[in-house]
């Protein structure tokens, strides 16, 4: 078993998009792992004073993941998921101005129930100085499918410290929006995603570790949200980011500073910052706590609009989520090792507020709160 220090160190940087893992190995998974995660995520009602109409109350998604990770032969690993999502509650169609300035939102009235699958398996193949890896993935909903598919390699240096990583994947989506004719919506629609990636991680000495990447993604096709009142976005969109990593072992205390920190823009005219700090704490030889933080901040789409655009053929939105706002989550995790068995429970809190930001703009009187809770199961074997 991996010691929980170097696990503390080399944990992956998936917690910010764009990323590899820190550190992979140059051979197969030892044994098998069989993991299972059950979390819920539960939105806070909408505050009755933004309200315009509608039902007050926001999603609730419950969430059932799967995976197993096992070696195949001498030089490779195979990696199968599966996950199934089972989503209720309103949905904020449209945002107003009204007479005295402020903005309300009108909500869906009655509560959405969707449910949704998803399927994925990779494959890597290790070889004396880095690996490379094939996926593949499918998603489904009543209204909504896609396929995705990826490649990726990465290459060791100068003595196994320094990594060059990289990869492309593609993903084509297709839309069919349901009750279309009774809200004049579209009846099918069609997007494709293309992405690269490249980072570059450096092993500083024993206890610390720096990753510095960027990704670009190209989005076209249709890209508005049909379940918006009203809602016209450009048919493309381009997104850079750049992202860098830092983690420092710390063996007076066993314990490690994981700082991940993000930059991200996009022709829509969003740029956005995101810093998250986590400890990481050992326990005696079993356990494990880690606290974490994460702050976000992003500005207006250059299309935004949080009162009226009936009528007008530019590109126009009144979305949450291309408003100018900021948020600051809070999590907390604990892990325990019972011999073949890694157990796990975690606790996040995030709230999001004009207030929060460092951004000027416009921002939305329907920004989310939530909180998320998850516990899960590995067992090797």
């Amino acid at each position: 078993m991996q010691s929980r220090s170097l696990l503390a160190l080399t944990a992956s940087a998936l917690a910010l998009p764009g990323l590899a893992p820190l550190v992979r190995a140059d051979s197969p998974p030892a044994e098998a792992t069989l993991a299972y995660r059950i979390s819920n995520y539960s939105e806070d009602d909408l505050d009755a004073a933004k309200k315009l109409i509608g039902s007050s109350e926001r999603y609730d998604i419950d969430i059932h993941q799967l995976q197993l990770t096992t070696p195949v032969g001498d030089n490779y690993g195979l990696t199968l998921r599966a996950s199934r999502e089972n989503m209720s509650g309103a949905s904020p169609w449209y945002t107003i101005a009204q007479g005295n300035g402020s903005a309300a939102v009108i909500m869906s009235g009655a509560t959405i129930h969707e449910e949704r699958t998803d399927v994925a398996a990779s494959t890597r193949r290790y070889l004396a100085n880095g690996s490379v890896g094939v996926s593949l993935g499918y998603s489904d909903e009543n209204d909504y499918e896609a396929l995705s598919g990826g490649v990726d390699a990465e290459r060791h240096f100068n003595d196994n410290l320094t990594t060059l990583a990289g990869g492309i994947s593609v993903s084509n989506d297709d839309l069919s929006p349901t009750d279309a004719a009774r809200f004049n919506r579209i009846t099918d629609a069609s997007k494709q995603s293309r992405s690269l990636y490249f980072a570059v991680t450096q092993v500083i000495n024993q206890n610390s570790l720096l990753q510095s990447g960027l990704s670009y993604t190209h989005v076209s096709g249709y890209l508005s949200d049909p379940y918006k009142l009203f809602d016209i976005r450009p048919d493309s969109r381009s997104q850079l980011a750049w992202t860098t990593s830092w983690r420092q072992y710390l063996g007076t205390v066993d314990a490690a500073l994981h700082a991940d920190y993000r930059y991200y823009h996009d022709s829509f005219g969003i740029n956005s910052h995101t810093l998250e700090l986590q400890w990481h704490q050992n326990l005696g030889s079993n356990w494990q706590l880690v606290p974490g933080i994460r702050y976000y901040s992003q500005s207006e789409a250059d299309f935004f609009r949080p009162g009226s655009v009936f009528g007008t053929t530019l590109p126009a939105s009144a979305d949450y989520r291309l408003a100018a706002y900021g948020a600051v989550s809070g999590e907390l995790k604990l892990q325990v090792d019972l011999d073949d068995f890694t157990l796990s429970l975690a606790a996040e809190r995030y709230r999001a507020s004009e207030s929060l930001g460092v951004h000027a703009g416009a921002t939305s009187p329907a920004l989310v709160n939530f909180t998320r809770l998850s516990l899960g199961v590995d067992y090797r074997y």
